[in-house]
């Protein structure tokens, strides 16, 4: 009896908290995170090209004008849909550094990466953002700029490693980081889990892949 009467006040608790008054950057940001989720329910199922402005207001239950507050375009959309991943890439990566064993670290992001765009099933949104990007400059633009952040980290880690003598990569970092990222991310988009890979057997080809390609010397790492 004490459970469910326990159970019960929480619900209402929750629910008095839902009811309470947000202020305007809250009610700014549910709105933007309402659009952003209705864009991508729209891309998903009609392609960039397909998905109107029209169609990502009757998704998001709202008026054009009042979408149009918010983004001034599909492009700027996208955008905003980068941005967000920017910041989970960010935090990923505080996790990623904070591992000794540079091996380790790669394969926390890896694995990471996989293991979201295959639970999120995000990985149609960003096939579609990709093939955007080979035929829209702004799209084009937004994309390789998100890239070119994520290949900076990984190249400034990996050579933090090479400096402290872990790895020995055959060829140099302005080729492994990109290379690796390709393979990874190719892996994710693919979403193989979905198709019937264990996920414990991409992580031994993942391991198997990046041993082959930074090859450790098996110096212990700092921290």
């Amino acid at each position: 009896m004490e459970t469910l009467l326990g159970n019960l006040q929480k619900a209402i608790d929750g629910e008095a908290a839902a009811m309470l008054p947000c202020t305007r950057p809250e009610r700014r940001e549910r709105q933007v995170q309402r659009i952003l989720e209705a864009a991508k329910a729209c891309f998903v199922r009609a392609g960039f090209q397909g998905a109107s402005m029209h169609d990502i207001c009757t998704e998001a239950g709202m008026s054009p004008g009042a979408l149009y507050r918010y983004f001034a375009s599909k492009e700027a959309i996208i955008a905003a849909i980068c941005e967000a991943d920017r910041r989970e890439d960010a935090t990923l990566f505080k996790a990623v550094t904070a591992k000794a064993d540079v091996i380790e670290g790669m394969m926390l992001g890896a694995m990471t990466h996989i293991r979201h765009m295959h639970e999120s099933r995000a990985a149609p949104l960003f096939a579609e953002i990709c093939a955007e990007a080979a035929r829209n400059n702004a799209v084009e633009s937004t994309c390789r700029c998100h890239v070119e952040q994520v290949q900076a980290m990984f190249r400034a880690y990996l050579g933090e490693a090479m400096d402290r003598g872990e790895i020995d990569p055959a060829v140099e970092l302005d080729v492994v980081v990109p290379t690796l990222l390709a393979i990874i991310n190719g892996m994710a988009l693919n979403d193989l889990p979905a198709r019937g890979v264990p996920l414990e057997k991409l992580e031994t080809l993942v391991r198997a892949t990046l041993i082959g390609i930074l090859r450790p010397t098996g110096q212990p790492g700092e921290g």
